[in-house]
């Protein structure tokens, strides 16, 4: 048990995984070309061993962490990857063949800095979600005005409620909303001003909104995972804000500095 803890955990190991991975995913990319049935067997082979030392990787998981394995959403997702990739391809699960490139995911479980990515845009969901709310009720008013404004002069923009979603899409994302707005302007001078509080309220605010939420969110699991290794080398850790950290720094320098002008304040004899 302990030969094989110190193997799952010995770093080594871990880059060697990382390194059966970035095989297995350019494995898999010159499985999609045109090759001769010999390379065609010699790559199939080659999948077929990183998929066992995925599995046995997991095996040794299992074994040393046993119950604790599955509370980890990581191994878990490991375990459905690999799964997949073991399912047989034919039929109607023919289409599980074409899943297998999602081995490549692993690499989000195996190195800490992309799975922090990752579980930060997790952790932006709540807050994203209602940002995204009220992006689309931004959306559904401007499409309103938008058709009824626009939809008779340039139907091809502002025919219709979806026809005129996508054109804001088009114009959130800054791609050829000059062009748009130059077929409106034609026969709506003024529309200019429908064109800039759109951009403003979506691309400029909402949009920036939503970039820092996930930014805020990424730091937070960057201290989250700073605080499970400090915790498992037996470091204590508080959860205290850092507002609140920084309160308590400044109050014991103030405490210093009261100490150090006390000393320099008494007589050299006393």
């Amino acid at each position: 048990m302990n030969f094989i803890k110190s193997i799952v955990e010995n770093k080594i190991f871990q880059w060697f995984i990382i390194g059966v991975i970035l095989v297995n995913a350019g494995i898999l990319g010159l499985l999609t070309m045109e090759h001769t049935p010999e390379t065609l067997h010699a790559l199939e082979v080659l999948d077929q061993i990183c998929l066992v030392i995925f599995c046995i990787e997991i095996a040794m998981k299992l074994i040393v962490m046993r119950g604790a394995f599955f509370k980890d959403g990581w191994n878990v997702f490991d375990v459905i990857v690999v799964g997949i990739a073991l399912a047989p391809a034919t039929g109607e699960l023919s289409v599980l063949r074409a899943l297998r490139v999602l081995r490549l995911m692993r690499l989000a479980s195996a190195i800490p800095s992309m799975r922090r990515v990752i579980n930060g845009m997790f952790a932006a969901i709540p807050g994203g979600g209602s940002v995204a709310a009220v992006l689309f009720v931004m959306y559904y008013v401007a499409a309103i005005m938008g058709t009824n404004f626009f939809g008779k002069t340039v139907p091809a923009h502002f025919g219709d409620l979806g026809t005129t979603f996508f054109t804001l899409f088009k114009m959130m994302t800054l791609e050829g909303w000059p062009d748009i707005a130059s077929d409106v302007l034609e026969h709506h001078p003024r529309a200019w001003i429908f064109f800039v509080i759109f951009i403003v309220f979506t691309t400029f605010t909402t949009l920036n909104l939503l970039f820092g939420i996930i930014v805020d969110a990424m730091e937070q699991a960057k201290e989250a995972d700073a605080r499970q290794q400090m915790a498992e080398q037996g470091v204590e850790v508080t959860e205290q804000s850092n507002e609140m950290r920084l309160a308590i720094i400044e109050d014991d320098v103030k405490h210093i500095r009261a100490l150090l002008t006390n000393m320099s304040a008494k007589p050299a004899g006393e």
